[in-house]
């Protein structure tokens, strides 16, 4: 049961809190550094609640939130202009131009796609997210868990499956 809130300050928090998957996906996708990225995030987070005063509810809140991200990504742009692993600027500009015009249904995916991650069997969960983390391959997860390439791949199949049907399930419910 989730209360209304009861003043801005409150309504601000509570859409600064439900968008932040939106907002740190934008903002990792023009920082090519995570640290800075969730750093950019906080300072976002920051100027949003500061500006909650400024921000007109009858608007949409996540474009408002997006070009006060833009803005914060350029800042720390700038301050780490220094650094040769920056991207150019017109590769920015370029990457932001996609994002904005991104089809939006792409957020209810990656919101059913978190959801039925959380219906798995925790076996399950731990072995699809050790698939994907950085680094990570069939060859060795089958080596760590005393399994054959073969058997870890027909396992990760049957998962990905699942999620497929769940997520297909997830977005046909209006």
């Amino acid at each position: 049961m989730s209360a209304e809130p009861h003043n801005a300050e409150e309504r601000i928090v509570g859409l600064i809190a439900r968008h932040q998957a939106e907002l740190h996906r934008y903002i990792v996708s023009l920082l090519p550094d995570r640290m800075m990225a969730d750093d950019v995030l906080q300072e976002t987070n920051l100027v949003l609640w500061r500006k909650g005063a400024e921000y007109d509810p009858a608007q949409s809140f996540l474009p408002w939130a997006l070009t006060i991200a833009w803005y914060q990504v350029k800042a720390a742009r700038r301050d780490a202009g220094r650094d040769r692993h920056v991207f150019d600027d017109s590769l920015v500009e370029i990457l932001a131009a996609e994002h904005r015009e991104a089809d939006p249904a792409e957020g209810e995916l990656e919101r059913a796609l978190e959801h039925c991650l959380r219906e798995l069997p925790e076996k399950q969960r731990q072995l699809i997210l050790a698939r994907y983390e950085p680094g990570a391959s069939v060859q060795d997860l089958a080596l760590e868990r005393r399994q054959t390439p073969t058997a870890l791949s027909l396992a990760l199949l049957r998962i990905r499956k699942a999620l497929e049907s769940c997520v297909e399930r997830q977005l046909a419910t209006p």
